[in-house]
Formats: C-alpha cells, structure tokens, sequence
C-alpha cells in the first residue's frame, strides 16, 4: 500500500473518531437539557439568590431568601402559573421551589414592620355572629399561658386563630379565667398577617425541635401549630430551652397586639362589666403597664 493511502486512510479514522465525540457530547448535552431554549429566572427585590439565572423548560429550580429580619412580616408572589412551594430553615431563611415553566418567571418580595399599625390591613368591623363561625377543626394556632400555683389562685389565657370558611381575614379567640372566676371568651377579626407573623417566629427560632428543658416556676406555656403536612406540634415551656422565654414572649406580644388593635379593650366584652384596664400594674423591671400575672415585654412576674 502507497504511503500516500496509509496517510489518507489515518486522517479518515481521525475524523471519524472525532464525529463520533461530537455525537457523543451532543447527546449528552442534549439529555442534560443543556441544547434547551433557556428562560430567565427574574428578582423583583433584593435578597433572592439561586445557583443558576437561567433554567430550561421542566428543570427544578430552589430560590433561598435569607435577608430575614425581626419584627418584619414578608409577602413574596410568583407569575400565577407558577405552582410555588415555599418552606424555611434556619440555614437559608425562606427556601422556594418549583419547576420552570416555558417562560421567563418573577419573583417578588415587600416587607413591613409587624409592629407598626397598617391602616390598609385594617377590616371591617366583625359580624355580630363571629363567635357562631368558630369550627374547631379549623384551629391554626394556639397560644396557652396558665399561671401555677400562686397566693390568689390559677389563672390562664389563651389566644386562639381560626381560619374562616368564609370572608376576609382570620378569628382571633381570647379564653381567659383569672384566679377562681368562670373563664370568658371574646373574638375578634385579624389579618392573616397574624397569623404569617407567629409561624416566621415558629420557624426562625426552630419551635418544632425543642425537646428539652428546665421548665418555669410560677407559669406554664403551650403552643400549637401546624407542621405543613397537615398534623398540629405541640410544644409546652418544659421543653423550652434556656433562652426560650423571649421567643415565648414575641409571639404573645404579636397575639396580644392583634387583639387589642382589632378590639375596642375600652369597651365591656361579652359577659363582663367595666373595662378591662382594672387591675393593670407598672413593671417595675422596664416600665410596660400589664394586666397579666407576667409583665409582656420583659416576663417579670408581678408582685
């Protein structure tokens, strides 16, 4: 054979070699999505971060938001297609997840601060029957402080949110019995933002994995909430871990704030007489007025 044909006949096993590369790496790219029209994934707002800014049609996408501050309420919307699946966790803050669509999708953010006063959250005065809408099954979390043992006897308050079957925002129930009286009730209308407001604390504090705890001399907290998969936690103070108080205490202080602004407290509730503002005592640790047997900003327990 002429060494002209060996010659030809290498560079034809060359080629062929690197045709069957190129088809080869094609196909993988093309199995891998990598060959896709790509569509851009957008932030209205700062704080998203993603691995990638761009996801074929199909591919899974997970955005964390860890831009999270106290005291702050959070509201994030996606294009309406977009089926959204949000969660948290106390290494990313809120993590979001779903499959992107055949287009370009948004995501977007707006905060406010859970203690200022919103005039735009404000609803219209509840019906006269809101207590007859209350279905127990439709509890969504449940706030429980009973006093222990003291000189004038056992006492509790209770804050309970319930969802409605119907109309705006959520009931929000006080159940209270001071030392030996017969316990009261009353209800109110709230944002959901309430409720959105106890679970960011759940969350961010890991309310869920308390396990253990040395308990509280003098009272006895409960709370119950939702774990996302249709089943109610219950977590009480014994578990509660030392410096527990003050995540107790925030979410009583969001309950407790919701109920006084969406209820006229000067006014004399269902079943009792004068105001409520009898018996109020100056703590003398930071100055907060209360009615309670514990002091709502700072948890001294009164005199």
């Amino acid at each position: 054979m002429a060494i002209t044909e060996v010659i030809t006949l290498r560079k034809e096993k060359r080629m062929r070699r690197v045709l069957q590369i190129l088809i080869g790496v094609m196909m993988v790219m093309g199995l891998l999505g990598c060959g896709q029209q790509k569509y851009k994934l957008v932030f209205d707002g700062y704080g998203f971060e993603s691995p990638k800014k761009s996801y074929a049609p199909g591919e899974r996408v997970t955005v964390y938001y860890d831009m999270v501050a106290t005291d702050t309420d959070y509201r994030f919307s996606c294009d309406p297609d977009v089926e959204l699946k949000q969660s948290f966790d106390n290494a990313h803050g809120y993590v979001f997840e779903f499959t992107m669509p055949d287009h370009d999708v948004t995501l977007s953010v707006s905060s406010r601060n859970s203690m200022e006063y919103d005039p735009d959250a404000h609803l219209p005065e509840a019906p006269a029957n809101l207590e007859d809408e209350i279905n127990p099954n439709n509890m969504e979390f449940d706030f429980y402080e009973k006093t222990v043992a003291t000189d004038g006897g056992d006492g509790h308050d209770e804050y309970v949110l319930y969802e409605r079957e119907e109309g705006q925002g959520m009931i929000l129930a006080r159940y209270r019995q001071e030392d030996d009286r017969d316990e009261k009730m009353s209800c109110c209308l709230v944002p959901e933002q309430t409720w959105d407001s106890c679970m960011y604390i759940v969350r961010s504090q890991g309310i869920a994995d308390w396990t253990d705890g040395d308990g509280l001399e003098g009272a006895y907290f409960v709370l119950k909430f939702p774990d996302g998969k249709g089943n109610m936690v219950r977590v009480t103070s014994d578990e509660m871990p030392g410096d527990g108080m003050e995540t107790i205490l925030s979410i009583r202080s969001v309950l407790a704030e919701a109920y006084n602004q969406y209820y006229n407290e000067d006014e004399a509730q269902p079943g009792e007489e004068g105001s409520s503002s009898e018996g109020a005592w100056i703590c003398p640790e930071c100055g907060q007025e209360n009615e309670g047997k514990f002091c709502s900003s700072c948890g001294h327990k009164k005199d």
